[in-house]
This record gives structure tokens, C-alpha cells and sequence, in this order.
């Protein structure tokens, strides 16, 4: 593999977690606050 290919593989790796992580945090605070508006 070339330096720039891993570079390229990185930095898509990279971005992906920076969108993914933040996502599935939001999306599971939303689903437990909702949990919680509905139980009350």
C-alpha cells in the first residue's frame, strides 16, 4: 500500500468515527430522555 492510499484509508477512518460517535451518543441520549418524558 502506498504512504498516500493509507493516508486516504485514515483520514476516511478518521471522519467516520468524528460523524458516527457523536451520532450514536445523540441518539441514545434522545432515546433515554424519551424513555424518561414517556415514564413520567
Amino acid at each position: 500500500m502506498t504512504p498516500s492510499l493509507m493516508n486516504f484509508l485514515l483520514s476516511l477512518l478518521a471522519g467516520l468515527l468524528i460523524v458516527v460517535v457523536p451520532a450514536t451518543v445523540f441518539l441514545v441520549v434522545i432515546s433515554q430522555a424519551d424513555k424518561v418524558q414517556r415514564g413520567s
